[in-house]
């Protein structure tokens, strides 16, 4: 049975984003929202004891969802079910790196949603590339972009900055997926990019409601989406235990092409923030190099589509 909109917030409220909870909540068919609460024996945490959902839990989440809803349409900032026709089917069969599903309910939008229905590809990388680095995810990113291609990133500084200003330089679309509500911008250095990004038919998106702060888990969450709306993705440099490996990771188990960078430059290629593109190849990630020819991998890419 369908959650609404309001229903999404509320659970939100109660167990927080991306709970698994909401999945038990999904297959209960009570006709209230404590009935299907109770049918899954949750318990909450009240005064440090674990107690069972009565409806004062319920009125308080639902009032803090009324809020949200209200402040979110002042700021122009749209929902986008998991229920909705026009939910992408990339998202609905989205895995995290552990293999395991993982699909978002509920997405808060700012830009154009059309953008969601573009074939997508993620350029990702560390926030401290090197300037050979800096150009491979502008040109890359200006390329995939050329042909027909949208970009996802995640808009942090480095790798994912310079892979949406090629997409921009292009013409073409780009997605940022954010870790945090869409009521401010993280970094704060790319707001002039984001706001770039809205103007040019582009799109942010963020599972999490306004008000919400950046946090690490947020940053690792998010990280599964971009994978997940994605055909394939490119690493441009990581280090081994870089935030990107997270993207990679969540892209192999969804046993999705994973291309890496590899530098002519013997200094860049052995470069500490390139190591995790030399152990990806190992785990089955596929090099790739400035002879390449992108539009055969792009069209490669856009057929697995079908």
């Amino acid at each position: 049975m369908s959650l609404s909109i309001k229903d999404i917030i509320t659970l939100n409220q109660l167990f927080g984003v991306g709970s698994k909870l909401l999945y038990q909540v999904e297959k209960q068919r009570g006709e209230t929202l404590l009935q299907r609460l109770s049918e899954c024996h949750i318990l909450i945490k009240e005064n440090g004891r674990r107690i069972p959902i009565v409806q004062r839990h319920i009125a308080q989440a639902e009032q803090q969802a009324e809020w949200i809803l209200q402040q979110s349409k002042a700021q122009n900032i749209h929902l986008l079910s998991y229920y909705d026709d026009n939910f992408p089917t990339q998202l609905k069969e989205i895995t995290n790196e552990k293999g395991e599903p993982d699909h978002p309910f509920l997405l808060y939008y700012k830009g154009d949603l059309s953008a969601l229905h573009y074939p997508c590809i993620a350029i990702v990388g560390t926030r401290h590339p090197s300037a050979q680095g800096e150009k491979a995810s502008f040109y890359l990113a200006e390329q995939f972009a050329k042909e027909e291609m949208c970009i996802v990133s995640g808009l942090a500084l480095g790798c994912d900055t310079y892979g949406h200003q090629g997409a921009l330089n292009a013409g073409g679309r780009t997605i940022a997926f954010l870790a945090h509500g869409l009521d401010t911008i993280f970094p704060p250095e790319n707001r002039k990019l984001a706001q770039n990004i809205i103007d040019n038919k582009g799109l942010l998106l963020s599972e999490y409601p306004i008000g919400t702060p950046f946090s690490k888990y947020n940053f690792i969450s998010r990280d599964r989406l971009q994978a997940g709306l994605s055909l394939a993705t490119v690493v441009i440099q990581t280090g081994t235990e870089g935030g990107t490996m997270h993207v990679a990771k969540a892209t192999l188990k969804a046993g999705k092409p994973l291309y890496v960078c590899h530098f002519r430059d013997k200094a860049t290629q052995n470069a500490a923030i390139t190591q995790g593109n030399q152990l990806l190849v190992e785990h089955g990630a596929i090099y790739l190099k400035g002879s390449d020819d992108l539009h055969v991998i792009a069209n490669t890419i856009k057929g697995s589509r079908q």
